[in-house]
């Protein structure tokens, strides 16, 4: 018998008929109150919701006028994260076109596949280089290997850039019949037309429906082409409601946005701020992220959990690095608060002396981990792949609450999410008010609700395949429903089948090396071979204070993967790790990979996941080395680093 559960929507919840009346409804109630918070020349600056939306709706009427831009055109955004990304999606919406984001460290062909399949008619990017690098694959076709049929941008008009040196010629390439501007000139000419627009503004918006298209959001292509995910506006307001009704967000609330717009995470975050009214902080990214968290003091916080393994890792560091009588004292606390965390998710009191040590703790470490994160944080929220629950559980020892949550691009996001009020550690939370999820008799799981896709564009059959007639979205991952609480127990095709018949879910084996301190990126390999091996990357930042502590001679990422100390530390964990595992999924042997997995190579998607079929056709003969000598199964304990 399957699974089933879900959760009513209150009655009047969903009051938008689309994501432009949600805008127009916050503009009136908040329209002094900052909305969105920048840099510029190293000051931080705000925008009002009206200042947003005066912006915002100057662009439409530049696109409308200047680009010719009709409802239901499609305008692609291709853009690193900026205040401008921001003007632009909501202008895009604000002129009844279709938005269709994508992922700036794209390359050239790639863009150009997504805006030749969409039929985009404006470009809008950030930096005259992507400008280059589109054109140049649009006038000399695609790659070599991609053949003479790869598609052409015929139907591009416009590109338009956000940053363009008025005191210089800007070479974008050879644009040939596509006129090349820029957002000021754009603005300008939105400005003068504003007034003769507004009735046709007026007008896109009144014919907006739920079933209106809102944006086309292609997949990262981690199970083959990327599609293009359709979404309606209907799918947006009530995704945006429903996320900011369970994470209980309030008016006035900050989040720092450092996840690529791209992403549908990152997307529903920024507009949910506009049912909610709380204001977006644009960071700088990863390498900034702690004097960004520090400045802007956020409520609230957003990322993939590969973000919190970096912080984790960091702390992990600073405690063995700090000498043994620091690194017993710290330890003492972790274990105060994973006690305390433990009585706070099971309801009971906290006896008077756990209370004590509680605020010996909070005075040497959690109060002053805290205050990096600004000192405000009531509540983090990880999706985007599976959460560690060793990283919560330690988060949450330190007072910072980790919402571990669930959905797809084809679900508008999330479709689950822990709340604060109502959380449990290893699960992705109950379904979002209006969602049902039901688990299949083979375990994956099914979701119905009002965030999920109209369709996959030019794709019928793949729309077909995944969203059956009554309605549900067939997920491909697996899991279970305890208590309300959804689970994620593996991805239906990511199971490993080894020779001797065992099905092995290498996910949950990757997650618990990954918090290993030192080890940044792992791909469990096996299906059909007699044993389990891995690929593994270190964290070169950790491995080499390592270095520097021993007297190591390696300081390099090259030479400490090749170090038989660097090995020796690894070996160490993966048998920490195969000591909780049936002898069947312990790791036998591994690599150590001579560079870092990058997104750039194309062994990560966008979103940091591993494009596994990739690295396996690139580390083939590594692979093949580690089952050298091994015809057969050998016994426990027989991990060896390759030499």
């Amino acid at each position: 018998m399957s699974q089933r559960c879900s959760e009513s929507v209150p009655r009047g919840a969903l009051t938008h008929a689309n994501a432009v009346a949600m805008v127009a409804a916050r503009v009136a109630a908040t329209p002094d109150r900052p909305a969105l918070r920048f840099k510029r020349g190293g000051v931080w600056q705000s925008l009002t919701w009206r200042d947003w939306h005066l912006a915002s709706r100057r662009l439409a009427a530049g696109l409308i006028h200047a680009c010719a831009v009709a409802p239901g055109d499609r305008v692609a955004l291709l853009a690193e994260n900026c205040v401008e990304w921001a003007l632009c999606d909501l202008a895009i919406a604000l002129a009844g076109a279709v938005s269709v984001p994508i992922y700036p460290t794209v390359t050239g062909e790639q863009a150009r596949a997504i805006i030749a399949d969409s039929g985009c008619v404006v470009a809008l990017v950030d930096r005259p280089e992507r400008a280059r690098r589109l054109l140049t694959a649009a006038q000399t076709g695609a790659s070599e290997d991609a053949g003479a049929d790869a598609p052409t941008l015929a139907g591009l008009r416009h590109v338009l850039l956000f940053d363009r040196p008025a005191d210089a010629e800007v070479d974008v390439g050879d644009a040939g019949a596509i006129e090349i501007g820029d957002l000021d000139a754009l603005m300008d000419r939105g400005a003068a037309e504003e007034g003769a627009t507004l009735p046709t503004l007026a007008a896109i918006a009144a014919g907006l429906s739920h079933d209106s298209d809102f944006t086309w959001v292609y997949t990262s292509g981690t199970t083959g082409v990327p599609k293009g995910v359709v979404l309606t506006h209907g799918n947006l307001a009530y995704e945006c409601w429903a996320l900011g009704h369970a994470t209980a967000v309030r008016e006035g609330d900050e989040h720092l946005l450092i996840l690529p717009l791209a992403q549908i995470f990152a997307r529903h975050m920024l507009w949910g701020a506009f049912d909610r009214g709380s204001v977006t902080a644009f960071g700088s990214g990863a390498a900034t992220l702690e004097a960004d968290l520090e400045a802007i003091a956020p409520t609230y916080f957003a990322g993939v959990p590969r973000i919190y393994e970096r912080i984790y890792n960091k702390i992990l560091t600073d405690i063995r690095l700090g000498g043994a009588l620091r690194r017993g004292a710290l330890e003492w606390c972790i274990g105060v608060g994973r006690e305390v965390g433990e009585l706070r998710r099971r309801g009971r009191r906290i006896p008077t002396r756990t209370a004590a040590r509680l605020r010996v703790a909070e005075r040497l470490l959690f109060g002053p981990v805290r205050q990096r994160f600004g000192g405000r944080l009531r509540f983090c929220i990880s999706g985007g792949a599976p959460l560690s629950k060793e990283i919560a559980e330690f988060f949450e020892a330190f007072g910072i609450l980790i919402l571990e949550g669930y959905g797809l691009t084809e679900t508008c996001g999330a479709t689950h999410v822990n709340r604060p009020d109502r959380y449990r550690v290893g699960t992705v939370g109950p379904a979002l008010p209006g969602t049902e999820t039901r688990i299949a008799g083979d375990g994956e799981i099914l979701v119905r609700g009002a965030n999920v896709m109209r369709r996959y564009h030019n794709h019928p059959r793949d729309t077909a395949a995944i969203l059956d007639g009554d309605g549900w979205l067939h997920t491909g991952d697996l899991g279970e429903i305890v208590d309300g609480f959804l689970r994620i127990t593996g991805r239906k095709k990511d199971v490993l089948i080894t020779a001797g018949g065992s099905s092995i879910t290498p996910l949950l084996i990757e997650k618990r090396l990954q918090t290993a301190d030192g080890i940044s990126q792992v791909m469990v390999y096996g299906d059909r071979r007699p044993f389990l091996v891995a690929l593994i990357a270190i964290d070169e930042a950790v491995m080499r204070k390592v270095a520097e502590r021993e007297g190591l001679s390696a300081r390099a990422y090259a030479d400490l993967a090749r170090h038989p100390r660097i090995r020796q530390l690894v070996q160490g964990h993966i048998d920490r790790v195969n000591d909780t595992l049936a002898p069947f999924e312990a790791i036998k042997r591994f690599a150590l990979l001579p560079a870092p997995l990058s997104e750039a190579e194309g062994e990560l998607t966008p979103t940091l996941k591993l494009r596994r079929r990739v690295l396996a056709e690139r580390y083939g003969d590594l692979l093949e080395d580690l089952y050298v000598g091994h015809p057969g199964p050998p016994g426990e304990g027989d991990a060896a680093a390759l030499d």
